[in-house]
């Protein structure tokens, strides 16, 4: 810094001493999301459809929280038996959903599977990076299921 001083005005040696902060700053390096946390009324009925739905089996118990998960994806279920669902989404700051990746070769069977266990699933939507079908969890969040586009749609849905 001082080098950077003896050659530059203070300004411009503020500025050059920031940019090279800068290029040898580092991001902090992830290896994965641990989980998401989301508010329920009934931590068991929520637990149980978790469990039906994507086999998600219950990891832990506190007393204000469980958590849920299978593989590396997992949920923290906070209780709140009297919370209620935002009046307006667009107007709040919040988590508008939650995407589950499904392989490409798997995702018309997992279609299939949602509407067999009786869940209320949308049209396939091609976003133009991917299909989607959406469906509510028994709490009301919206869940995605997602595939990347391949060469073509994926195995067994139609265009």
């Amino acid at each position: 810094m001082r080098l950077i001083q003896k050659y530059f005005a203070p300004s411009a040696a503020l500025v050059l001493a920031s940019v090279l902060l800068l290029q040898n700053a580092r991001a902090v390096e992830l290896v994965g999301m641990d989980h998401f946390a989301i508010n329920v009324h009934d931590p068991q009925r929520t637990a149980d459809w978790y469990d039906r739905v994507f086999g998600f089996k219950i990891l832990h118990k506190w007393d204000n929280a469980w958590m849920v998960g299978r593989g590396n994806i997992k949920i923290g279920l906070f209780i709140q038996p009297q919370a209620v669902p935002l009046p307006d989404l667009n107007a709040q700051l919040v988590i508008r959903k939650i995407a589950f990746l499904v392989d490409g070769d798997k995702f018309a069977d997992a279609i299939a599977d949602l509407k067999q266990k009786g869940l209320d699933v949308s049209e396939t939507e091609d976003t133009g990076i991917a299909y989607s079908v959406f469906f509510h969890d028994p709490d009301g969040y919206l869940l995605e299921l997602t595939t990347f586009h391949g060469d073509g749609p994926p195995p067994g849905l139609a265009q």
